[in-house]
């Protein structure tokens, strides 16, 4: 704590007296206790590392979990101020993984829960990439320096939101979904989308279909070990090159609104154009001949679909907000991976499940953004009607998902061709 807010520097300088440069000593004080104290946990040598190593397990000695303080009370010059822990943050070092990653443990405010109607926790969520989850208090102060090293932690005096209210007013509207120009600097361009009319404002609940694209920017990076395993050095980077969201209701069902290629000015090493569909040129605003943008003008379109609580259909949405970067509440997702879908048994492509389904062939080319998102929607139309037997609901869906996964396994998981269209199709007769 001394070396976070009392620091002493030892420096270096110039004195004139002995014409010479002599060993100095800064030290900064403070005059007053902040509201917010952030705390560095300085485990940079051998010696703090012990002395880390001694203090847990005199904690553990007297039965505790932790040796860090949930509250404490710093007194300066008569003065003194009560602080609650808000974060930790600690990186995480796994086997097999050279890079590590950080996580965050944070103190969400009651009135999220309020506001969500969700019962009183603890109000800790353990904040790791796109992973949220709520933990236990005791989780955020205990740490095992093998695996876990605590980095930085975040105090806060006690009462600090009735002084400073930290509510944030969403700062996006409805106008991030008007109709904007593309970037291309090409007078002409292809536009496959109808921007959406005032009266289809979307609110919660709407019904949406999304599908995205991506491409390559970097390889992945492997070495090879001592036994003859590779072990990846650097994962391979890959940006988002396509996002298309279409209506999953009204008149003009299944018709685009977004249709976004998203310009990017590095160097691309792979396009996957059998599996996204996009073209070398696509994405460059000097020649591209499709409707351009920015990642974050898609970004923020994405982003306030997701905020007045539209749901989203899709097959691997998962995968999808991910690479986004967007953390989307589960109960506004609707994937077609998991509706179509046996415990332990593989996932279906999207393809498969058309063919079977709907007795249609998509992708007999190359991935189309516009068809994936539109197939997806008509399979959760499909999945409307098997589930809406009554009380023979759930043994008619299992029923249908056997046929499935039997039929997968005869075919191999491959749509047969043309010529073979004469197998006979699982299109279950609804009682």
């Amino acid at each position: 704590m001394k070396r976070s807010i009392w620091l002493e520097i030892y420096t270096k300088s110039w004195c004139e007296e002995t014409q010479n440069y002599q060993m100095g000593q800064q030290t900064r004080q403070p005059l007053s206790l902040p509201d917010i104290l952030v705390l560095n946990c300085n485990l940079d040598s051998a010696g703090n590392e012990e002395f880390w190593k001694v203090q847990t397990e005199l904690a553990k000695s007297e039965g505790k979990e932790s040796w860090i303080p949930h509250n404490l009370t710093l007194d300066l010059e008569g003065k003194s101020v009560e602080y609650e822990l808000y974060a930790t943050f600690s990186f995480i070092q796994e086997s097999g993984n050279p890079i590590g990653n950080l996580i965050s443990h944070v103190k969400v405010s009651k009135l999220y829960h309020e506001i969500k109607g969700m019962p009183p926790k603890d109000n800790w969520y353990l904040f790791n990439d796109l992973l949220i989850s709520p933990v236990a208090a005791n989780e955020a102060v205990t740490f095992d320096l093998g695996y876990s090293i605590p980095c930085v932690f975040y105090y806060v005096r006690k009462n600090f939101e009735k002084d400073h209210p930290s509510e944030v007013s969403f700062p996006l509207d409805s106008s991030v979904l008007l109709p904007t120009k593309s970037i291309s600097k090409l007078t002409k361009e292809l536009q496959l989308f109808t921007p959406l009319d005032p009266d289809e404002h979307p609110k919660k609940g709407t019904l949406v279909a999304l599908d995205c694209e991506f491409v390559t920017l970097n390889a992945e990076e492997t070495e090879l070990r001592s036994d003859g395993t590779n072990a990846i050095v650097r994962p391979s980077h890959s940006a988002v090159a396509r996002v298309t969201v279409i209506r999953g209701e009204g008149d003009r069902v299944g018709k685009p609104f977004i249709d976004d290629y998203i310009a990017t000015s590095e160097q691309i090493v792979d396009y996957l154009t059998k599996f996204s569909g996009i073209q070398p040129g696509d994405l460059d605003a000097a020649i591209s001949s499709k409707h351009l943008a920015t990642l974050k003008a898609t970004y923020c379109k994405i982003r306030y679909l997701s905020h007045v609580g539209v749901k989203f259909v899709g097959h691997g949405l998962q995968n999808d907000f991910t690479e986004l970067n967007l953390y989307v509440r589960p109960d506004q997702i609707i994937d077609t991976v998991t509706l179509f879908h046996l415990p332990r048994k593989r996932l279906v492509s999207l393809r498969f499940l058309a063919w079977f389904f709907l007795q249609k062939r998509i992708q007999e080319g190359v991935h189309d953004s516009i068809e994936d998102a539109r197939t997806a929607l008509e399979l959760y139309n499909k999945y409307l009607e098997i589930t809406s037997q009554g009380r023979k609901t759930q043994e008619f869906r299992l029923s249908t998902l056997r046929k499935l996964y039997e039929e997968g396994s005869r075919l191999d998981w491959k749509v047969p061709e043309v010529s073979s269209l004469n197998i006979k199709l699982a299109n279950v007769q609804l009682e």
